[in-house]
């Protein structure tokens, strides 16, 4: 039996050529149609790759050019690689929208650099504001440490912003650098069109900070105004009665004020709600001061007066005039003995000094580093028909309420805190409260002033937005007297044992989602999983997988190699007698 060949040798180069001019044109095609109609397409399961519309927005909007100089380069351990190549897929999807206006550079600070060279860039950057990280890295016989970082410098037009791509923690995922690294990637798209926000922003919301009721003093609210300053315009405003006192503000902050209202102040400040404003309450219900405390080793707490206590009622919470005390608490120095004429300080955790570490998915205080809060009080959510109420922050498991009066004494650092009496947890400390608001003064103002046309008195509130925190401390920054002037800390740092709290990330949060409309906060919900490699099972299935990535698909290969051979012979050949 014999075969034959049936077809000729120039139809099938004829055919070949024929079918790589019809691909070439299809390819061609495509890539014309897709200069008309731009799309990306991500594949990945949390949607890693895919900006926010938000984004997106603020993007194709530049009128000039972004320029990043990103320090995270050079030889860098493998966890610090992995936030580079996703910062660097992050900025190139950042191009994909904004074309020329987003320009960027890796930098490595070593790279043909003396020791002294680079230490100078360093302290440069640390004058910015990028923190340098010192890793660690060996074996038990040696040891090495590297310099790393982990910030850019971002510059538009005349004006420029750092950018701290780590995000740290004080919590439980401190010590796990995996952790860190996969946090420090989720928050990457907002920090970066955080960055552009900054040195975008035009015309910037005005935010008023009421005083005239004892609220905290310029020297303690500095750093909070010189951060609120970069987003929006900050006055200090005295309402002393007057109904167009708010006006031109889209949002007021009541901090730490410790005497009451009048009745004139809280109508104009309810109908400034009842028109679309919204509200950061920070309130101290109970009178407990540390410096008072410092100078007499004990004080007696007890509860204020403000004449706020129906308002917040009649919006949905109640701060109680108790004391939360908290076994995951800061620390304070203490005195405890003298060398010469030079004290020696010791850190003592402070129960009344509670640290909130946020285990809540809200974008306000999702990966949040812990707050810092002194002498708080709990919050219940009470009536508020028709307000949504969600709990921001929370205490720990370990908790304890004192109901005012309460004696504080300095002695009680000494003794270790029993377990049993801390038996309260996850307490209210911050709620955000969302809806239609009802007038404090419903039904109770004269019909004189209610048909006024010039009071525009309005009985229920368009749709806003309040949070409420039940301490003001939260907005107070450290400061000291020296050579006849005043030297503020950042908001949230403790000079005592140099730590940085959450606390300005908080307010800053807190007052975007208040005040901001194209909000920013929502890319803080995303999650991306850490997928790591379980180092157990490798090491007691080494073979197998070893098998499978190896030997299996070169086999397989094979397989598909001899069927097309086989398939190919079928279709070329016919059997003849």
């Amino acid at each position: 039996m014999k075969t034959k060949n049936i077809l000729n040798p120039k139809n099938i180069k004829r055919q070949n050529i024929f079918q790589f001019v019809i691909l070439l044109v299809i390819v061609l095609m495509i890539n014309v149609i897709g200069n008309f109609f731009f799309t990306r397409f991500d594949l990945t399961t949390e949607k890693r790759y895919s900006l926010s519309e938000n984004t997106k927005e603020l993007i194709k909007n530049l009128d000039d050019i972004v320029y990043f100089r990103v320090y995270l380069e050079g030889d860098l351990p493998a966890q610090y690689k992995k936030l580079r190549n996703e910062t660097r897929i992050m900025l190139n999807e950042f191009r994909s929208y904004g074309k020329n206006n987003i320009q960027f550079e890796f930098v490595d600070i070593t790279s043909g650099k003396d020791k002294n060279a680079t230490y100078n860039i360093v302290e440069e950057l640390q004058h910015k504001g990028i923190q340098p990280i010192i890793d660690y890295e060996g074996s038990e016989t040696e040891m090495s440490q590297k310099i790393i970082i982990p910030g850019a410098v971002v510059s538009y037009r005349e004006k420029e912003v750092p950018i701290q791509l780590l995000v740290t923690s004080l919590g439980p995922e401190s010590a796990n650098k995996e952790a860190i690294i996969n946090n420090s990637i989720q928050a990457l798209e907002f920090k970066l069109a955080d960055a552009i926000r900054k040195l975008t922003i035009i015309h910037k919301p005005r935010v008023a900070l009421l005083d005239g009721h004892g609220e905290l003093m310029p020297v303690q609210t500095a750093e909070a105004e010189r951060l609120l300053s970069e987003y929006y315009v900050v006055d200090r405003v005295q309402i002393n009665g007057q109904l167009n006192a708010l006006e031109r503000y889209k949002a007021i902050i009541v901090a730490k004020p410790d005497s009451a209202f009048s009745d004139k102040d809280k109508f104009v400040i309810d109908q400034f709600i009842m028109k679309g404003g919204s509200a950061l309450w920070l309130i101290d219900a109970v009178y407990a001061e540390m410096d008072s405390l410092r100078n007499a080793n004990r004080l007696v707490s007890f509860s204020k007066r403000l004449n706020l206590e129906d308002m917040l009622f009649k919006w949905g919470v109640r701060i109680n005039t108790d004391l939360l005390m908290d076994i995951n608490s800061a620390p304070i120095p203490v005195v405890t003995s003298m060398i010469g004429d030079q004290p020696q300080y010791e850190y003592f955790s402070w129960v009344y000094f509670p640290l909130i570490l946020s285990n809540q998915v809200h974008p306000i205080v999702k990966n949040l580093n812990a707050v810092k809060l002194e002498f708080t009080s709990s919050i219940d959510t009470v009536g508020g028909k028709g307000i949504k109420k969600t709990v921001l922050l929370t205490t720990s498991r370990y908790t304890r309420k004192n109901n005012t009066p309460v004696t504080i004494d300095l002695s009680e650092l000494y003794n270790l805190p029993e377990k049993k009496l801390y038996n309260k947890q996850n307490i209210p400390v911050a709620v955000l409260l969302e809806g239609e608001f009802e007038s404090v003064f419903f039904n109770r103002i004269p019909p004189e002033i209610e048909e006024d046309p010039e009071i525009n008195y309005q009985s229920r509130s368009v749709p806003t937005k309040m949070i409420v925190v039940s301490d003001g401390d939260i907005f107070k920054n450290q400061y000291t007297f020296k050579d006849g002037r005043y030297m503020t800390y950042p908001l949230g740092y403790d000079r005592y044992t140099q730590t940085t709290y959450g606390n300005s990330d908080f307010i800053l949060n807190a007052m975007s989602y208040l005040v901001d409309k194209n909000n920013l906060l929502e890319i803080r919900s995303r999650e991306l999983k850490i997928r790591l490699l379980d180092k157990t099972r490798i090491k007691e299935e080494k073979l197998k997988w070893q098998f499978i990535n190896l030997i299996l698909p070169i086999f397989f290969v094979g397989i598909i190699g001899l069927m097309l051979t086989f398939i190919r012979k079928k279709i070329f050949t016919v059997k003849i007698k």
